[in-house]
């Protein structure tokens, strides 16, 4: 038997060993403008550290119109409206779209704590008001629900719930351009959000 093809099957196989081998430590490597844009932020980020605290400008709170909320003749509705109130006494900022070493570079590392309170203001805020509009709602006052859940919106609301009532009360009153005017709302808000398909096949 003629095995003259053995040495060309053996270079065959180790030209492939080593492309195999190659490509593994090619892998296994970061890339040169992966490894340029981790030192740049941990650059930026012991530089942001040295940042001197300045204080935080009104414009950077969200300034909440609290006259635009509804108020009706029902116990239960104002006892929640109440509880509503009362954030309208405390700062609040929505940081969507922002970062912890943004936050550094413009108010120093030292006030991270602060805004982050005044980011939980918002947050519960946000759910209180949802709770307010689904009050309203469960007590048959449809309009007013209707005007509590749209303001949450104004304030860049990104809660399925919110969006959910509102739905439901669109379709009650046979409002379909408000319905479609929402979808554009809700594909921006809840952009990021995991109940994005659940609340949009609602629709």
């Amino acid at each position: 038997m003629n095995f003259g093809w053995l040495p060309s099957l053996g270079i065959y196989l180790v030209g492939i060993l080593i492309i195999g081998m190659t490509f593994k430590k090619h892998l296994n490597t970061p890339s040169l403008s992966n490894k340029d844009k981790l030192n740049q932020l941990l650059q930026a980020e012991q530089e942001a550290q040295f940042v001197r605290s300045k204080p935080i400008p009104d414009s950077f709170l969200i300034q909440v119109d609290f006259t635009k909320f509804p108020t009706v003749d029902h116990s239960e509705c104002h006892r929640v409206y109440c509880n509503l109130m009362h954030f309208s006494t405390l700062s609040m900022v929505n940081l969507q779209g922002q970062t912890n070493l943004e936050l550094k570079k413009h108010y120093g590392p030292q006030t991270l704590e602060q805004i982050s309170a005044y980011e939980k203001n918002y947050f519960d805020f946000m759910n209180m008001a949802i709770k307010y509009g689904q009050t309203l709602y469960e007590h048959n006052f449809i309009q007013e629900a209707r005007l509590c859940l749209e303001q949450c919106i104004a304030y860049h609301c990104d809660i399925s719930k919110c969006y959910i009532l509102l739905i439901e009360i669109y379709k009650s009153q046979e409002d379909q351009q408000s319905l479609k005017s929402l979808k554009s709302i809700i594909e921006i808000e809840m952009g990021n959000s995991p109940f994005l398909h659940k609340v949009l096949e609602m629709l």
